[in-house]
């Protein structure tokens, strides 16, 4: 059984385990039921956007699917291969040794998620985000793309998962507790800017855009 197969499979076993029709299980997963239907038949390959719905309409591990769905965690490597990149320059320029996994990346986005979504997260964008933008003296795409965030985020757009992905960016840029000390300027931004990126991705999964 090859990848694509695994993923047909598991979509049939989950409709089955529901007692669903295509049309019913296609509502359920956000996905059309003509294109949820070439999907099963082998007709279409799965994208990342399909692979992300059934992860998160399913509650179903999202490498496990991304596996299934044929793209052997391409995605997940290339973020993790560039995560390593950016500790090797830290490494490389000063004295911190630490080796901080890309699992605790994800850690982190998942905690600065919920609290970017209380009123105190949301508070403490709103008033000190300006602050820190200016205290970084930051400038260039980085920064851009962090300002675009922040206007995103503060006039409410888009949906409450894109809402906290984004919370999640402008929290972690704020607080001092970064997985690289901000002391180490320029060097203590960088895992800043990759978890911009990081974020940047998913919603591009998401097929959102700011």
């Amino acid at each position: 059984m090859n990848n694509q197969e695994k993923l047909q499979q598991f979509i049939k076993d989950e409709m089955k385990h529901r007692e669903m029709t295509l049309r019913r299980f296609s509502k359920v997963v956000n996905i059309d039921h003509a294109t949820l239907s070439k999907i099963m038949n082998g007709k279409r390959k799965a994208n990342i956007n399909h692979v992300q719905k059934l992860s998160d309409s399913l509650s179903v591990d999202f490498d496990f699917l991304l596996e299934s769905a044929g793209f052997r965690g391409a995605v997940k490597d290339e973020l993790e291969q560039t995560w390593i990149a950016v500790q090797k320059v830290v490494n490389d320029m000063t004295d911190i040794e630490e080796s901080i996994s890309y699992k605790r990346v994800n850690e982190e986005i998942s905690y600065f998620k919920t609290y970017s979504g209380t009123d105190e997260g949301r508070a403490k964008i709103r008033s000190e985000f300006d602050g820190k933008i200016e205290e970084t003296s930051g400038v260039g795409k980085y920064t851009e793309q962090l300002k675009m965030m922040y206007r995103y985020f503060i006039n409410d757009k888009g949906t409450l998962k894109s809402q906290l992905l984004v919370g999640a960016a402008l929290i972690y840029f704020i607080v001092t507790t970064d997985l690289l000390p901000d002391y180490l300027l320029p060097v203590g931004l960088l895992d800043d800017a990759f978890i911009v990126q990081v974020i940047l991705q998913r919603l591009e999964n998401e097929n959102i855009l700011l």
